[in-house]
């Protein structure tokens, strides 16, 4: 096992709700290698906030057809995701066509297709830790729309000791987020799991 990479504050400010949000020095640590059949990665976040916006990972779409599994290990986290928008053949980038929020129990596995850019949000009192598959890396440009429009569709913030979402400004016609839990997401329909 390996550390593979950190996201610092500095690092992780660019898609925050508040640009000078201060909190945790280090977001999340991932550790690559894990030494296990099915898993590559494993990810821990600080518990914390930034500002009242929940320590996350950055968001990203996948550049590959791969699927990407996840499975939670320890403490307690929302998985954002939000579903690419077309207009024809063209992908409208600061518009989703849906979000979900994913609240996983320990042991649930998650699968992702590319179509869902994906974040991770530690709403725990202490850290989160979860294990992935994902074993063709990624390029700079899985990030740049993130970048590009300050994170996720939504922030996950704690408001009055409650777990809220805000809508991103940055997103037009935003719809709704539907609350899942892992095993709703993976019974309601399989077009969430395998690209057409």
């Amino acid at each position: 096992m390996k550390l593979a990479s950190t996201r610092s504050l500095e690092n992780l400010r660019v898609v925050l709700k508040d640009k000078n949000a201060t909190g945790p020095e280090v977001a999340y640590w991932v550790f690559s290698d894990i030494s296990l059949e099915e898993w590559e990665n494993l990810t821990v976040w600080s518990p914390g906030t930034y500002n009242g916006e929940f320590v996350k990972t950055y968001g990203h779409y996948h550049g590959t057809d791969d699927l990407e599994t996840y499975r939670i290990i320890s403490g307690e986290g929302i998985l954002i995701i939000q579903k690419k928008f077309f207009e024809g053949n063209e992908w409208i980038k600061n518009k989703v066509a849906e979000v979900i929020f994913i609240k996983p129990k320990i042991g649930e596995d998650i699968i992702l297709s590319p179509e869902w850019g994906h974040a991770w949000v530690n709403i725990g009192m202490g850290p989160l830790i979860t294990y992935d598959n994902w074993r063709a890396g990624h390029d700079p440009s899985d990030y740049a729309v993130m970048e590009e429009l300050s994170g996720m569709a939504y922030y996950i913030v704690s408001e009055n000791g409650e777990v809220k979402a805000v809508p991103n400004p940055n997103y037009q016609d935003l719809p709704e987020p539907k609350w899942f839990t892992a095993t709703e997401f993976k019974n309601i329909n399989n077009n969430y799991y395998i690209t057409n």
